[in-house]
Parts: C-alpha cells; structure tokens; sequence
C-alpha cells in the first residue's frame, strides 16, 4: 500500500517536471543551460583504462545472461560487502587516473562545489524526470519480471531483511555504485568518446553500455535513466549532479521495496 502511494507521488513529480520542460521547450528555451567544456587532460589516460574496464562487464554480464536468462545469481551479505571494497578500490583507481597521475584538480572533472545547491537540485530534476519513462518501461516489461531474475540487492533484501543486511546493501546501491560508475561512464567514458565522435552517439553508446551491465530485465527499464544522466552530464559537466540522480534512484528502489515488498513480486 505504501509502495503504491510513493510510486502515485513520485509519478505526479515526474510529470509536473516533466510539464515544466514542455513550458520551456514551447517557448523556445533551453530545459538546461550549456556549462563550459571541461578540460580534458585527465582522459588521455583514463579514458582508454576505462573503456577496457567496461567491456569486460559487458562480456560477463551477457555471458551470464545468455547462459542462465531467467535466474539472477543469489549473493550474500558476505558478497555485499566484497562488492563495497570492489566499488571503493575501483573508485580510488579511477580518482588517482584522474587526478593524481595527472594533478587535474577535481573541478576539471566535474566535482567542483561552486553553485552546490543548484548541481543539486538539477540532480534531483533529472531524478524525477527519469521516474516516468522507467514506469512506463517497468509496467510494459512487467512480464518478463519474476522472483527469480529480481535485482540480487533486492532478492538478499527480501531474504535477509536486517540491519546489518540493509546498511550495506545501502551503502553499496546508494553511495558507492552511483560515484563509481558516475565516473566512469558518464565523466570518462562518455567524455571520451565524445570528443571523438559527438555528443549524441557517445551519449547513446554509453547509456546502452550502462543499461548492459544491470542485467535483464532491469537493463531495458534503465535506458531513460541512462539517456538523462547522460544528457544531464553533457550539458552541465557536473558529476555532483549526476550521482545525485543517480544515488536518488537507487534509493527509491530500496524505499519501494522496503514500504511494499509485493510490488516488486
């Protein structure tokens, strides 16, 4: 029941947001300003590490979805937490390829303080806007969902629902996964392959390669996420921003999940 009245609320404030662009785009205005290219001595480096990176996820994660389509692996708690030193000894890599090989100040990729509240609060817009599309492709693939193929955070949860169980899982889905694949798909990767190709494609490629590294089914109700966080971190350069989209909806999975558990039967 209050699965269901969060899904109602939020949906009203994607649409309200969603209406607002309209506003703007009918007359002529731009949903969000162009920010100054950031430099990029940081990606001569990073950006070939990284795209190696991502391809071995993509093979895995095909590899086990061709090989059991139907089953998502079963994990522990134990599994969890091997997972956070992953995601923190990843994210440390990716931050020493990005500043410290190269001594590129943190604001060059994205993480600069200046005009907090606004990278905030563009984060959650961004947050809000995706929550209509993914809905939508969430009703629409509803089929292909079972307890089976559940997201593994989400199976543990249910299956394990204590303290210990829920710190990290929160930890891990909201904190440390968004600034770990922030970094490295939109700030690298997509920064990357969009100086050498454009904007549009690389942001298409790299939502795609983001949507295929979550799995199915969960990777086609992801792909309007993607294309935001995506859009989002073109036009404003701001990794801040997009992680906040990003943790925001990690954590209303959880929130779903938690109020209502049946929902997501």
């Amino acid at each position: 029941m209050f699965g269901n009245v969060l899904i109602i609320l939020l949906g009203a404030a994607s649409l309200q947001v969603w209406a607002g662009f309209i506003r703007l785009w009918s007359k002529g205005q731009a949903v969000l300003q162009t920010a100054p290219r950031l430099p990029s001595p940081h990606l001569m480096l990073a950006w070939p590490a990284v795209a190696f990176y991502v391809t071995l996820l993509v093979v895995m994660q095909t590899q086990a979805a061709l090989s059991q389509p139907d089953v998502t692996a079963t994990i522990t708690l134990r599994d969890v937490q091997a997972g956070c030193l992953d995601g923190a000894i990843v994210t440390m890599i990716a931050l020493i390829f990005l500043s410290g090989m190269q001594r590129t100040p943190a604001s060059e990729y994205g993480f600069d303080l200046a005009g907090l509240n606004r990278q905030l609060s563009e984060g959650t817009q961004a947050f809000l806007a995706s929550l209509g599309p993914v809905f939508l492709l969430l009703l629409a693939t509803s089929w292909l969902r079972t307890d089976e193929n559940m997201h593994p955070f989400l199976k543990l949860l249910v299956d394990e629902p204590t303290p210990d169980t829920l710190g990290w899982i929160l930890l891990a889905a909201v904190i440390l996964a968004p600034v770990k694949e922030e970094l490295l798909f939109r700030v690298v990767l997509q920064d990357g392959l969009a100086r050498h190709i454009g904007a549009a494609p690389a942001i298409s490629i790299v939502a795609v390669l983001f949507c295929a590294v979550h799995g199915f089914p969960d990777s086609l109700a992801l792909l309007p996420l993607a294309v935001i966080l995506g859009y989002l971190y073109h036009k404003r350069q701001s990794a801040i921003s997009v992680i906040t989209t990003h943790a925001l909806f990690n954590l209303t999975n959880l929130a779903l999940l938690l109020l209502d558990p049946q929902t997501n039967d």
